[in-house]
This record gives C-alpha cells, sequence and structure tokens, in this order.
C-alpha cells in the first residue's frame, strides 16, 4: 500500500477543483471536499503564499502564476517534434481538410496538435491537449492499436464506451475488432463515430519501429467521398515522409 500525506492529496485536488472551476470561493471549497472552514482557509492560504492560486478582488480563488508556468511546462513537453509538425502542416496543405496528431502522454492518448485546412470542418474534442473518448477517435483507436497489450487494457480499465453518436462502438469486443482491422489495414477509418456527418481517417507514424503518433484527417462525408482515394493517399504519404524526416 503507497502511503499518502493527507494535506497534499487535499491541495493537490483543490488546485484541479479551482483548474476546473475558476472564480470559486473558499466556502465552496470547503463544502466540496467537506473541509472544516479553518482548515479550508489554510490550504488556500498556503496555495496562494506559493503562487500555485491567487485570490481575486473578488475574493475568489484563481490559478496562480506558479500553476501557469506548470500549465506551460506540460503543454511544451506535449508538443510533437519538428518532423510530425511538418507532417501534419503538409497533411492539411494537400487536403485543405483539418488535420490533427495524436499520440501517448503519459497513460492517457492526447491530441497533441491540429492544423485547420482552407476547407476545414470543426469538431468537437478537436483541440489539443483532449484525451477523452478514445474508443471513439479514429487517432485514438491507432495508438491504442499498435499499443503494449498491457499499456492498451490499463487505458481502457475504465472506458465508458459513451455512444457520442448512434454509431460509435459500445463495448470492448467491439472495439476489439476494430483494433485488429486497424492492425491488418494499415489505416483506420471513422464514419461518423465522434460527430454526425463527420469522416475521419487516420494512419500511424512509425519511427525506428515504434509508433510514436497518429496522423488524421477530418472531413464532412459528401467531400470525404468525392475525394476519398486522394485523401488516403496524401494521408499515408505524409506519415511515411515523417520517418523519413526522422531519419
Amino acid at each position: 500500500m503507497v502511503t499518502t500525506i493527507q494535506s497534499v492529496e487535499r491541495a493537490a485536488r483543490i488546485l484541479i477543483c479551482v483548474a476546473e472551476r475558476p472564480n470559486v470561493q473558499g466556502s465552496e471549497i470547503a463544502a466540496r471536499f467537506g473541509l472544516t472552514a479553518p482548515t479550508a482557509h489554510h490550504l488556500l492560504s498556503t496555495l496562494v503564499q506559493e503562487g500555485l492560486l491567487r485570490k481575486n478582488s473578488s475574493k475568489r480563488y484563481e490559478l496562480g502564476s506558479a500553476s501557469e508556468q506548470i500549465a506551460t511546462s506540460a503543454l511544451r513537453h506535449m508538443r510533437p517534434s519538428a518532423e510530425l509538425r511538418s507532417a501534419l502542416t503538409h497533411l492539411a496543405r494537400l487536403t485543405g481538410e483539418s488535420c490533427y496528431l495524436t499520440a501517448w502522454r503519459g497513460d492517457r492518448i492526447r491530441i497533441v496538435a491540429v492544423v485547420e485546412g482552407e476547407h476545414a470542418v470543426r469538431v468537437t474534442g478537436l483541440v489539443v491537449g483532449y484525451s477523452e473518448n478514445i474508443h471513439a477517435r479514429v487517432g485514438a483507436r491507432v495508438m491504442l492499436a499498435h499499443a503494449d497489450p498491457e499499456l492498451r487494457d490499463w487505458a481502457l480499465a475504465n472506458c465508458e464506451y459513451h455512444a457520442v453518436t448512434p454509431y460509435t462502438v459500445r463495448t470492448r469486443g467491439e472495439l476489439d475488432v476494430e483494433l485488429e482491422r486497424i492492425r491488418e489495414a494499415g489505416i483506420a477509418r471513422d464514419r461518423e463515430q465522434v460527430q454526425i456527418g463527420v469522416y475521419s481517417i487516420s494512419a500511424p507514424v512509425i519511427i525506428r519501429g515504434e509508433v510514436v503518433a497518429a496522423l488524421s484527417l477530418t472531413a464532412p462525408i459528401e467531400r470525404f467521398r468525392e475525394h476519398e482515394d486522394e485523401y488516403v493517399a496524401a494521408l499515408q504519404r505524409c506519415a511515411r515522409q515523417s520517418l523519413l524526416d526522422a531519419e
């Protein structure tokens, strides 16, 4: 059993709470975590003193400068390599569609870069840092398909298989079938699993034998059908080019 320090646990949970709900009052923090008013006050005051929180003119709490430094550092480490960014930008220019990179960051599969083409369609969740609905997102499924089985099981252990749309896979069994199909085909396809009217494709980027990212393209279904061969070829070419650039 891991030994933990209760005050540190509470402070960490308070930071996450304020990050999710900025401009919160001390009394709300106390009520949410079942703390007495003095305990909440001492924890909040310590976090303010360390720069992790700040108290604004309305006597409400928001993230402080030290938290902003942590967030900036986290985003910097999330930033993909120049070779991957080049491949992403080139794919968006070739197709005019929204393109993005997905990769493991710790034990979560996140979108790490996005480029919107001139004909881009906005898709819910297609933002840097997004890590939810890995059963539905085409890039996340590429990363799951090529992951070590133990890591894949860990990532999916608490997956609730939300029906993001009526076409989203709903069970681990359905997902496993799809992951096997991705490994065999070398490309993942998604018709309306994340957003109605949208088709997405994704291919693994393999460097020195390891899948380091998934390069993806998203387009309205009708436009995708019209340019399917062109889009698939461009995706595969750009994924291969990032490998050549890295070498």
